[in-house]
């Protein structure tokens, strides 16, 4: 690893490099970019403060991959702070894809650059790779940048009566997506390992990898899972809860605990 990836925190590759997988490239000695979700202008700029390597616009008392308003997702895009950080790249949460059946779908602002359709009470419609593809389709006819897709599998699939993870992460190759992020979707306290171990992560991640997607996980995370998680070989880290006060995810973020996430994943990485 070179001296420049370890002081970026990041894979050492230019997120606009590829115009079909969004640019981010597995590396196997690359540190893990740092996602933070955020539902306002004010906690985008804490979670820059902070250090993050990605914005993910979602409200999160709306469940896992709550859609945040659209005033909320055109002021962060808008975010005169990303002036300071014009690399820090803008993903959405545009939640399940049963949400958008029979809805109109809106035209989401440029900057926007990742988007994420959960499938939730997928698991027993036959036809959910069309559908996805359907939505997919009017959100990037609709949408003022290119959206480079992000494939959700959910840890407790059962719970969420989603598809599993491998179907689902057969789909993402196969429809052209940049990447996968395995989430959990009952927010109860259990983490991502709580659900999955880490010998499947890296089986998924090495599926992930030889096909070209980029692997995301999310769920909980905290620090302490950090040396069970760098054997996965994971792109992308995401969090809410352990950037926020209390390590509540609906509470406020707070700049030093995203600083202090960052830190332990350098510690553990480099």
């Amino acid at each position: 690893m070179t001296a420049a990836t370890r002081g970026n925190f990041g894979t050492g590759v230019d997120f606009s490099s590829s115009p079909d997988r969004g640019g981010i490239v597995a590396g196997f000695e690359a540190v893990p970019r740092l996602l933070v979700s955020v539902r306002s202008q004010e906690e985008a700029e804490i979670a820059m403060a902070g250090g993050a390597d990605i914005l993910d616009i979602k409200e999160p008392k709306l469940g896992s991959l709550g859609m945040a308003s659209m005033a909320e997702i055109i002021a962060i895009s808008q975010h005169p702070g990303r002036d300071l950080r014009p690399a820090v790249p803008l993903s959405v949460a545009l939640g399940e894809l049963t949400d958008w059946s029979g809805s109109a779908i809106p035209s989401l602002p440029a900057g926007i650059q990742f988007a994420k359709l959960g499938l939730s009470r997928c698991s027993r419609v036959s036809n959910w790779v069309t559908e996805w593809l359907r939505v997919r389709a009017e959100f990037d006819k609709r949408s003022n940048s290119k959206l480079h897709w992000v494939a959700v599998a959910y840890a407790d699939a059962s719970a969420a009566a989603a598809p599993g993870i491998r179907s689902i992460s057969e789909a993402a190759i196969k429809t052209g997506c940049a990447g996968l992020l395995i989430d959990t979707w009952t927010k109860d306290g259990r983490s991502l390992l709580d659900e999955l171990d880490v010998s499947l992560l890296s089986s998924i991640a090495e599926t992930c990898h030889k096909s070209g997607l980029f692997l995301a996980l999310a769920g909980r995370l905290s620090s302490d899972m950090l040396p069970a998680l760098r054997d996965v070989r994971a792109d992308v880290l995401a969090i809410r809860s352990a950037g926020c006060r209390g390590s509540n995810r609906t509470a406020e973020l707070d700049s030093s605990k995203v600083t202090e996430f960052r830190h332990r994943i350098h510690d553990c990485y480099v």
